[in-house]
């Protein structure tokens, strides 16, 4: 209680004159000089008066960095090297006396990012929120460790700040590259050959048959239907339920540390890239790791699930390669960290069969 009690009264403060400031505090000491040299009542009314406003100006400063509430609003998804929004909510806890010009940075790891919130007016007991744009080049985890307010309220002479302590970890994903049309399409079509269509009004065409009770007539292919006088039917591969696993051979050796790091990067960038063009197409996607698995699944809540280790993983030194008995017929797309570029393989694999 004593802690918070001083902490309150003298909080730290930081309190760079601006640069009007340091002319301002220039002219004030060249009038003091006069006065004291010359004797001049007038010029040491004026000197006084200049002080009053240097003195104002660090009060009402002081005024207007109290009794606030900051909160930082976390977007859902943040991916390495694509800007995104970072809300800050900021609440006047003062019962009357609203606040001016607010400036707040947010603290990454100790320091201020480049980019500032602004508030021309925050009255009593009122709160608002803004964002600002950011972009974090690497993925894995980050810490915010807080805020940072500052005021040039009134006179502009002084930019007065204080640090808000607010933790908060934010996990960044791997960056989105381009996928290549032809890997979705040479995994889709592994898919297809290893597993049985099903009837659906989506996807890729398999074939026509006969009307039969209980079929959709839009589905109905008019032109056959009408030369060979009976109704037939457009039947389209599913693509959802189609199972595949993306390999990631993070497990590697004798090679350039620097050179690896390069190929590294963007074999994982890949991954995710083509992980999320296949849940898009409500595919069930996995992904084997030498460190993690995940089963493969589909919807929306699968995307963090494959994301979260890719953002988490290391190259590791090369081990014996790891049992994994596959449930069901699954495609194997197996992407191994090259340089220029990562290498890419596609396969079909039945049930029980091993996957490194």
């Amino acid at each position: 209680m004593l802690a918070r009690l001083r902490a309150f009264l003298r909080p730290p403060r930081r309190f760079p004159p601006t640069r009007e400031g340091w002319y301002f505090l220039g002219a004030t000491l060249l009038v003091s000089v006069a006065a004291i040299n010359g004797g001049i009542n007038l010029l040491f009314m004026i000197f006084g008066m200049m002080l009053s406003l240097i003195l104002a100006s660090g009060v009402l400063s002081e005024l207007c960095l109290r009794n606030l509430e900051v909160k930082r609003r976390l977007p859902s998804t943040i991916h390495a090297g694509t800007p995104f929004l970072m809300g800050i909510a900021v609440k006047n806890e003062k019962k009357k006396v609203p606040t001016f010009s607010l400036e707040v940075e947010d603290l990454l790891e100790g320091r201020a990012v480049e980019r500032r919130c602004y508030y021309l007016k925050l009255p009593a007991g009122r709160m608002q929120e803004t964002a600002y744009k950011h972009t974090l080049p690497r993925r894995g985890r980050h810490r915010f460790t807080g805020f940072r307010i500052s005021t040039r309220f009134p006179f502009g002479f002084i930019r007065k700040s204080r640090d808000i302590v607010a933790a908060a970890d934010v996990l960044v994903y791997p960056a989105l590259v381009p996928v290549p049309e032809t890997i979705i399409r040479a995994g889709l079509a592994e898919a297809g050959r290893n597993q049985t269509p099903s009837r659906s009004r989506s996807g890729d065409f398999h074939g026509l048959r006969e009307f039969r009770t209980g079929d959709d007539p839009r589905d109905v292919h008019w032109r056959t239907s009408a030369r060979r006088g009976r109704f037939f039917v457009r039947e389209c591969e599913e693509e959802t339920g189609r199972t595949v696993l993306l390999v990631l051979e993070n497990a590697r050796a004798g090679e350039n540390p620097a050179e690896l790091a390069r190929a590294f990067e963007a074999a994982v960038s890949l991954t995710a890239s083509v992980a999320l063009a296949l849940i898009k197409k409500g595919l069930l996607v996995g992904l084997k790791t030498a460190d993690a698995y995940v089963a493969p699944a589909s919807g929306p809540g699968q995307a963090p699930d494959i994301l979260e280790p890719l953002a988490l993983i290391q190259p590791r030194p090369q081990e014996g390669g790891a049992r994994l008995n596959i449930a069901g017929d699954t495609t194997i797309i197996r992407i191994v960290p090259a340089s220029p570029a990562p290498r890419i393989e596609v396969e079909a694999r039945a049930a029980a069969k091993r996957t490194a």
